[in-house]
């Protein structure tokens, strides 16, 4: 399995305390808990800052090596919407460690990163380059601003939107909402929820086939329950929503 986790995209919702943390696990049929995840959103004036931190348990945890991914994005808030500056990814496993930073040039419309690779501790190489697309959003800070975009879920809604971190060439990121018979169908899979969203993220998101997620929110759009579909060596896997406080 590619990836054990897919917390990244979990935390959907945004409720603006000062401090956020929701908990999650993923559980797939016999195997039981496969993960777990810590999101936290820091708000400060006009200021952001999201922390998201998974790890994988058990036989996922022996299968990718003790894989551990750390999300960050950090910018301003304006008008109500996050605005990121910065957008880090840093997965470690198996003694190896991969860490890609990005930075939002919104004046140019570009986004520039630079690329580490570690082994045991010791920096292997580094690059540096230039995205082939520009996005406002990176994956965290969409998802956080999805509510606001949508508008309600009630009525139908179909959209390709950008994000960095997503689809590699483009950052393309496919946003539905659930509605009618198909809402139905899918609230008995992952019960009574406010909102459902079908997220596709066109790769092979954390082992699944097609990076197809679907979501169930609470009325403060905070999400409950996710299913992943597909998932290699698992097959569909859950999360849910264990813990969630705001601190003001």
């Amino acid at each position: 399995m590619k990836r054990a986790l897919f917390f990244i995209l979990l935390c959907v919702g945004i409720v603006y305390g000062e401090t956020m943390h929701a908990s999650y696990k993923v559980e797939y049929g016999i195997f039981g808990k496969m993960g777990v995840s810590d999101a936290w959103l820091i708000k400060s004036d006009n200021h952001y800052k999201i922390k998201m931190v998974a790890k994988a348990t058990g036989l996922a945890k022996i299968l990718s090596g003790g894989r551990v991914e750390i999300y960050e994005s950090e910018g301003e808030v304006e008008k109500g919407r996050l605005v990121p500056r910065m957008f880090k990814k840093d997965v470690k496993h198996s003694g190896k460690r991969r860490v890609k930073i990005y930075f939002f040039d919104r004046r140019h419309k570009k986004v520039f990163f630079r690329k580490e690779q570690y082994r045991h501790g010791k920096k292997e190489y580094e690059t540096n380059g230039t995205l082939p697309y520009y996005a406002d959003d990176d994956i965290l800070s969409l998802y956080f601003n999805v509510p606001s975009i949508i508008g309600s879920c009630d009525k139908p809604f179909d959209a390709t939107l950008k994000a960095v971190g997503a689809e590699k060439k483009t950052g393309k990121v496919r946003v539905q909402t659930i509605t009618g018979k198909a809402r139905e169908k899918l609230r008995r899979e992952l019960r009574d929820g406010a909102c459902y969203l079908k997220v596709t993220i066109y790769q092979k998101l954390f082992g699944s086939k097609g990076g197809e997620l679907y979501l169930a929110l609470r009325p403060d759009n905070v999400v409950l329950r996710a299913l992943l579909k597909d998932v290699v060596m698992f097959g569909d896997v859950r999360g849910k929503l264990t813990r969630f406080e705001v601190k003001k």
